[in-house]
């Protein structure tokens, strides 16, 4: 599992998500024709988002959509919901949904590859100085209160949204210089803890688990659902820099979902 490049080396998002509701006062209709869902389709194109599954029962519809990484799982949550709504009273089923939805993050990898993956950063790295390995290994660390199966629940919804982070120092400057690590690690925690306060449950945001590489730290994170990741990893970035006190990191910060199961389990039904 290596960091997604794209053609000329910029690095890509990889974002999808599922969303799941209920009917509230009679189950929903047989399932509706091409035309139907071709019309929904352009109107949730509109909003940044492409349909590439669902499923379809009497007490239950989920979809599964790629974003782009300025959609958060609220604004993915209301216009799924909003637009289906619509299009079913248009037909003549009026009965309306359930107030709360659900929402999961979804990636290629699931959340124990994409954890192990980050947990091994130094495992895979060729570098030669032992007391620099050892440095890079100390500041590396996980909360042990953040359990990413875990749900932010809402007045709305339930939202499952785990985002592996990337981001690079500008130039691959080595982040073991002029005194960088202490300052990088330290304001991973205290950006952790601002994540945190915005959460309104006891199943808090935050980060779950920090690797440092040479020129690269990797994050794994769970994001208040309010936010895009676009947004989360914005923060992460004006954190890092500011601790810095210099831009040491590149603009661009890859941002890729998972969850504790893969896009293809949603993409076999």
């Amino acid at each position: 599992m290596g960091l997604p490049v794209a053609a000329g080396g910029h690095k890509v998002h990889r974002i999808a998500y599922s969303w799941s509701g209920w009917p509230k006062g009679a189950p929903f209709p047989p399932l509706p024709d091409a035309d139907f869902f071709a019309a929904l389709d352009a109107r949730w194109a509109a909003d940044g988002l492409r349909r590439i599954a669902q499923r379809w029962q009497d007490d239950l519809v989920q979809f599964t959509f790629e974003a782009p990484a300025g959609v958060s799982p609220e604004f993915l949550a209301g216009r799924a919901k909003g637009r289906l709504d619509h299009a079913l009273r248009q037909t003549g089923w009026r009965h309306g949904f359930e107030r709360k939805v659900a929402v999961r993050s979804l990636g290629e990898n699931t959340l124990e590859v994409v954890l192990r993956y980050i947990a091994r950063q130094l495992d895979r790295a060729d570098l030669a100085d032992p007391r620099y390995v050892s440095s890079l290994a100390e500041a590396a660390w996980e909360d042990g209160d953040i359990d990413l199966e875990e749900p932010v629940a809402s007045d709305f919804g339930r939202y499952w949204y785990n985002l592996h982070l990337v981001a690079v120092t500008n130039g691959r400057w080595r982040i073991g210089r002029e005194d960088f690590l202490p300052k990088v690690t330290a304001a991973v925690r205290t950006w952790s803890g601002r994540l945190a306060a915005g959460g309104s449950t006891k199943v808090r945001p935050g980060v779950h688990s920090l690797a440092v590489m040479p020129d690269h730290v990797h994050l794994a994170v769970r994001g208040p659902s309010a936010q895009s990741p676009d947004e989360i990893a914005g923060g992460l970035r004006e954190a890092l820099n500011r601790a810095a006190g210099y831009l040491l990191f590149d603009p661009r910060v890859y941002a890729g979902t998972f969850s504790s199961y893969p896009l293809s389990h949603v993409r076999a039904r």
